[in-house]
């Protein structure tokens, strides 16, 4: 708004000006009494109002300040609640990482394995059908 990129939006700015009309003003000087007349009656009138305003003020503060520790403190947990969620989340990824990387070795060694035994085994068979194959020349032979 200020660069002029945005035009000024009148129904938004007055309703801020609402809301600020709206806010107690707690902040106002003591009450100054007209020619010894005040508002209340007698000369200590005048400050009664204003150490009853300073007591509003003050009870306003502390309230808005409770109520504000309070948005905070629910705002930290919230915060450390979703960390330690995200702390958890990231251990359960490792760990599901780690236990399919150890199934695949496995079942590379299971195959492996397989693989070895089928030649020893193919091995074994050829051995026997070349010992056999030899005997049989040597009984043709002999």
């Amino acid at each position: 708004m200020l660069d002029e990129d945005l035009p000024v939006n009148h129904a938004i700015l007055g309703n801020l000006q609402d809301v600020f009309n709206l806010l107690p003003n707690l902040s106002t000087p003591k009450a100054a009494p007209v020619g010894g007349a005040t508002n209340g009656v007698g000369a200590s009138a005048g400050q009664a109002g204003a150490v009853d305003n300073g007591e509003l003020a003050r009870a306003m503060s502390i309230k808005t300040n409770d109520q504000l520790m309070a948005i905070y403190l629910s705002s930290l947990i919230r915060a450390i609640t979703a960390f330690h969620d995200l702390i958890e989340n990231k251990i359960q990824n490792k760990q599901q990482a780690e236990d399919k990387e150890a199934k695949k070795e496995e079942e590379a060694k299971e195959g492996d394995k397989d693989k070895k035994d089928d030649k020893a085994t193919g091995e074994g068979k050829e051995g026997e059908k070349s010992k056999e194959k030899a005997k049989e020349e040597a009984k043709k032979k002999g």
